[in-house]
């Protein structure tokens, strides 16, 4: 008797391979979604929290809404340069990249107050933007908001509900 496979029990293997990786990917792309949304929603948590330490702790006096940054934050973000991809040593400016959300600081006198808002760069939700104005409320609890952008019905892909207008655009 002569060992080894056949050539049709080799081809159902691959088969089932196949499928396997087939229907893995779609669920591994969600999940990197989901994890991407969870990265945004601490990452502007933490903006936030920095923005308030910084205002308490300003001058407001001789402060100007206009020279307020990243900068000024005590938080850190994986800054890049959004044209040529290369990294920062320091995020600066009312507006910071990172290599797949752009995130843009609202002042107190832009009518958003005390806002954080972050959009999405890369991928195929390019455009969604994400809103954060804390717990301004006690009742409500925290803020947080999210824009279809242009593509429309991305923020079903995040498990959030559209709502409002573009905050932060690219």
């Amino acid at each position: 008797m002569k060992k080894g496979f056949t050539l049709v029990e080799i081809l159902v293997a691959v088969m089932i391979v196949t499928l396997l990786v087939v229907m893995a990917v779609p669920m591994y792309e969600k999940t990197v979604e989901k994890s991407r949304m969870a990265e945004v929603r601490i990452l502007l948590k933490e903006i936030y929290e920095a923005k308030i330490r910084t205002l308490d702790s300003m001058d407001r006096e001789n402060f100007s809404y206009n020279l307020f940054g990243f900068e000024a934050l005590d938080v850190s973000l994986g800054c890049i340069n959004p044209t040529t991809g290369a990294r920062l040593t320091r995020c600066t400016g009312s507006e910071a990249y990172t290599k797949d959300f752009k995130y843009v600081l609202y002042s107190p006198a832009s009518g958003v107050p005390n806002a954080v808002c972050a959009v999405r760069r890369k991928g195929d939700n390019v455009g969604v933007a994400f809103l954060y104005v804390g717990d301004q409320d006690a009742t409500d609890g925290e803020k947080f908001f999210c824009n279809d952008g242009p593509g429309g019905g991305s923020c079903d892909a995040y498990g959030l509900d559209s709502s409002g207008t573009a905050w932060c655009t690219l």
